[in-house]
């Protein structure tokens, strides 16, 4: 069992981090690649935004970085799209994060319900 949050490592029989307070996980989620080639998916305008999309990217299986939130980190806000960020996605996964970014703004989709038949 891991924390998601620190990444401590359990013994079977742990439910909680001890140092976060956090639901132990069964595994770690992988990695990113890095050497993968990542590209603009959409902009953002604040933290609230990118923390958003990151999760429903990353819920869906699609891994994401954020790129140019420097300038808004060192003044602590944005404006008219300076200081805006740009959410990255790897290249080969650019058109299903597209379709889902699309599908949760129209309102296409419900999280958490199963489809039935």
């Amino acid at each position: 069992m891991f924390c998601p949050q620190c990444e401590s490592e359990y013994r079977d029989g742990f439910t909680r981090c001890g140092e976060c307070g956090v639901d132990l996980v069964a595994s770690l989620p992988p990695e990113p690649d890095h050497n993968a080639e990542y590209v603009p998916v959409t902009t953002v305008q604040g933290q609230l935004q990118i923390n958003q999309i990151r999760s429903f990217l990353e819920s869906n299986g699609i891994p994401s970085e954020v790129q140019g939130e420097s300038t808004r980190n060192i003044y602590g806000f944005t404006v008219d799209g300076l200081a805006a960020a740009q959410v990255l996605v790897p290249k080969e996964q650019f058109a299903a994060a597209v379709e889902l970014l699309q599908e949760a703004e129209h309102g296409d989709l419900v999280i958490g319900a199963e489809e039935s038949e």
